[in-house]
């Protein structure tokens, strides 16, 4: 995985984190809010790079095995 992924990754996670404890917290609703906003995007983005990501190309196809990580075929 590339540099930038990771990093994404764990920018995402832990603003997800301090987003967590933050809204168990008597915090202002308007930050909150602001930073469920930020997460969500940071979300869809991190999703986004991690699909795009070509670093790690298998050579397991969709039409004969179901999950990459097994080495069992599919049933036909």
């Amino acid at each position: 995985m590339r540099k930038k992924t990771e990093f994404l990754i764990s920018i995402t996670t832990g603003l997800l984190l301090v987003y967590t404890v933050m809204a168990a917290l008597p915090i202002a609703f308007a930050v909150v809010f602001f930073l469920f906003l930020v997460v969500s995007a940071l979300t869809i983005w991190m999703v986004i790079a991690i699909l795009k990501d070509t670093s790690h190309l298998s050579d397991k196809k969709f039409d004969d095995y179901f999950y990459e990580d097994s080495s069992i075929k599919k049933n036909r």
